[in-house]
């Protein structure tokens, strides 16, 4: 028979009130997270990008929201001369408050909005599988494009992201290695390609008509295997004719260079030194073929480059006597030491201008690596 204590439950809520605590009610295993997209995240503004398609022209989006509903809706293939094809309209948040449909003057396009960027829908309101539907959102309302485009080319570094022939299809011959994709640099009215086997080097001209003309590419001579070779040749020809450029905006920008012959070249963009901190110092360094031991290791295992400080007078003759070697904390930008080797090195060194002053805050970028020789053990 279980053992009764009369006027416990009595001692225990006493206690509770007592205590000026409240029973906290359980936790509701049933609720529901109300947050979407429509009333969590910063939406509305500009949303632009290039969506792939397989087997036929990629497009240039822009995207236009509203806080009002109205929307802008810009597309363009990617065929040179094609002219965008822009739509306004009342555009509609689903019940998931994570999906925007536009009207009939949108196509009824659908997007799912994400942080930052937004995703074309398929024509059933699924998503795509591949990557490379998304538009991203742009920190302001950029203009057209085209203003400003000689500073994008020449503030960024331009490697070949992917490239398609007159038929749509991947051009897999302009890309015979992974991990060296052609890097276009544009300086002044100069252009360098590298990546390839040879350096191409030559002059353009950005015209009133809005095309790219490149003068004859010269190249370096080197001898490479033949997939490199066919690339060089490959890309110098494509190059010959002018072509019209034009420039999607964003944290990475693209850059699409459209042939008259219908070959596509897309480029990702990344920033260069000069644009990120300004004006460098170039400065020549001698790196020691091991590491040594150090306190402050870049890398995280106690090891840092052996490096010292050497002058060049006007004819490239090395003067004074250089130091000794110093073990180096920093980072060389674009430098990937193989133990066993000396290098003598060109390197601009930056400043930012946030850290003006202060000597540990200094950039180095390599420019050129000036002379290479291997040591023996």
């Amino acid at each position: 028979m279980p053992l009764r204590i009369p006027g416990l439950f009595v001692v225990i809520a006493l206690l509770a009130a007592c205590s000026g605590e409240k029973p906290q009610p359980p936790p509701d295993a049933g609720a529901v997270d109300m947050h979407n997209s429509q009333n969590s995240l910063d939406w509305s503004g500009v949303y632009e990008g290039i969506v792939a398609c397989q087997g036929c022209p990629s497009t240039q989006m822009r995207l236009t929201l509203g806080q009002d509903g109205r929307f802008e809706f810009s597309r363009r293939a990617l065929v040179r001369g094609a002219a965008p094809a822009t739509a306004t309209g009342q555009f509609t948040w689903q019940p998931d408050g994570n999906t925007i449909v536009l009207d009939a003057s949108g196509g009824g396009q659908g997007f799912a909005v994400g942080e930052g960027r937004v995703i074309v829908l398929n024509s059933d309101g699924s998503r795509p599988d591949a990557a490379g539907a998304s538009l991203v959102r742009l920190a302001t309302a950029q203009p057209d494009a085209r203003t400003g485009l000689a500073e994008m080319l020449e503030d960024h570094r331009w490697s070949l992201s992917s490239a398609t022939g007159a038929d749509h299809q991947p051009m897999g011959h302009l890309f015979p290695s992974a991990d060296r994709p052609f890097v276009f640099s544009f300086a002044g009215s100069r252009l360098l390609v590298e990546g390839g086997c040879n350096s191409l080097r030559g002059g353009y001209q950005l015209g009133a008509d809005g095309l790219l003309t490149l003068s004859q590419l010269a190249s370096t001579q080197m001898a490479c295997d033949p997939p490199l070779m066919a690339a060089d040749q490959a890309l110098s020809g494509l190059l010959a004719a002018p072509v019209e450029p034009l420039v999607v905006p964003g944290p990475e920008p693209t850059l699409a260079m459209l042939a008259a012959s219908g070959e596509t070249l897309l480029l990702t963009g990344q920033l260069t030194p000069e644009a990120r901190f300004g004006p460098a110092t170039t400065v020549f360094f001698e790196v020691g073929p091991q590491r040594l031991a150090c306190d402050n290791s870049p890398s995280g295992d106690g090891l840092c480059l052996q490096v010292r400080e050497i002058t060049f007078d006007e004819k490239g003759l090395r003067v004074g006597t250089p130091g000794e070697f110093q073990a180096f904390s920093g980072t060389i930008e674009g430098y990937a030491h193989q133990a066993g080797t000396r290098n003598v090195l060109r390197v601009k060194r930056f400043q930012p201008s946030d850290a003006q002053g202060d000597p540990n805050a200094a950039v180095f970028v390599l420019d050129l690596i000036v002379e290479s020789a291997t040591m023996a053990e």
